[in-house]
């Protein structure tokens, strides 16, 4: 009789067991883009890996961050290698293959620069950049009015880098003329290389785009995007937000990247004339 009840035990704990769910670990890759994320000494670090720490912290949701290859990185989430992906612009094509958390990660601006010693005429309007090369990271979005402009062959000559770094050590070796980038990454870039007093904005032109997190549709992960959405809201509305925004650009320069900033392609530098 005790045998036949333990046996019956067994049995209940055994199924009690296999309904439990188990507990999915969500993989999420991002690029090497100081400040807002990069390789730091003890992991992944950066203002934007922080603002997803702090969300899937809060979300009780295990997670690991992965740093790639921008291109690379979609290829792996549209192909649903990786969950997630941040931080990213929403474009057409991308909207095909990655389901976005409707509330945005965080905002960015995208700027100009080039060396002061250079004579760049612009007058605005980007068709004025036409006879000048110009650089730009690969299967980097810059929003639709430069994205477009690359696209219709506007600038009449587009070197394409896996870097943003190496963007800059092109300019500086006068292979390009004018630099296309993200301005709070410009910004750290050239204190990284300590050429404040070589490269400038070129100024009367500043774009605004949102960047988020989105998701593979590869994956079944609805329920996941809903919770960031809504945690997103949270840590903003109870100031957390703020906080580590405010916190992190006071004292993310004293991480330095440990990432080899070098090519990560066996194709160094891809021209378009």
């Amino acid at each position: 009789m005790a045998c036949r009840v333990l046996l019956h035990f067994v049995a209940l704990l055994c199924l009690l067991g296999a309904s439990l769910p188990e507990e999915r670990v969500i993989k999420l890759v991002t690029l090497e883009y100081p400040p807002y994320e990069f390789q730091g000494k003890n992991g992944p670090s950066g203002i934007a890996v922080e603002l997803v720490r702090e969300v899937f912290k809060r979300m009780e949701q295990p997670y690991t961050i992965e740093i790639l290859p921008w291109g690379r990185a979609i290829r792996e989430v549209e192909t649903g290698r990786y969950d997630g992906i941040f931080t990213i612009y929403k474009t057409p094509q991308r909207l095909k293959f990655l389901d976005y958390a409707d509330e945005v990660l965080i905002d960015q601006s995208i700027a100009l620069f080039t060396l002061r010693k250079n004579n760049i005429h612009f007058d605005g309007r980007l068709n004025s950049l036409a006879p000048y090369r110009i650089g730009v990271m690969h299967k980097v979005s810059y929003g639709s009015e430069i994205d477009k402009a690359i696209s219709t062959g506007v600038f009449e000559s587009v070197v394409t880098t896996d870097t943003g770094r190496r963007s800059f050590e092109l300019l500086l070796a006068g292979r390009v003329e004018v630099v296309i980038i993200n301005r709070l990454g410009a910004f750290e870039i050239i204190k990284q290389l300590g050429i404040e007093d070589l490269v400038a904005e070129v100024p009367s032109y500043s774009y605004e785009i949102p960047s988020f997190i989105a998701f593979s549709m590869a994956k079944a992960l609805d329920k996941t995007r809903l919770e960031v959405e809504q945690t997103l809201r949270e840590i903003k509305k109870d100031g957390t937000y703020d906080k580590i925004l405010q916190e992190y650009l006071k004292h993310y320069n004293k991480e330095e990247s440990i990432y080899d900033t070098s090519p990560q392609t066996g194709k160094d530098i891809e021209e378009r004339s």
